[in-house]
């Protein structure tokens, strides 16, 4: 595999890992997991996470998700995109999927 970004535009959190507040956010932990074995299985690939409420730089820097999400709002996010191209919307993938999609 050649050297790929993954990227992932996220809505405002207070935490990347989902363990925030009262009740953890199960989804999040379980993506959270899911990057750490990408990391471990892939190591060359470089892995961006970018939450409104700290990387808004991240956004600017990307006009095609910005547009996203002025045409179709926030609840567009998770946006994740594999080399500038997006693979998915709405949603966080699993393992598997995120796999596949770094391996097409």
């Amino acid at each position: 595999m050649k050297h790929k970004k993954l990227a992932i535009f996220e809505g405002t959190m207070c935490c990347d890992s989902g363990v925030c507040g009262v009740e953890p956010d199960k989804i999040l932990v379980e993506f959270a997991d899911t990057l750490k074995k990408l990391k471990k299985d892939y190591p060359e690939m470089q892995i961006q996470r970018a939450n409104m409420s700290h990387n808004l730089d991240v956004y600017r820097q990307n006009l095609d998700i910005l547009q996203m999400i002025k045409a179709k709002g926030v609840g567009i996010l998770p946006i994740i995109s594999i080399d500038g191209n997006i693979i998915s919307q709405q949603k966080y993938m699993k393992y598997e999927e995120l796999k596949q999609a770094l391996e097409a």
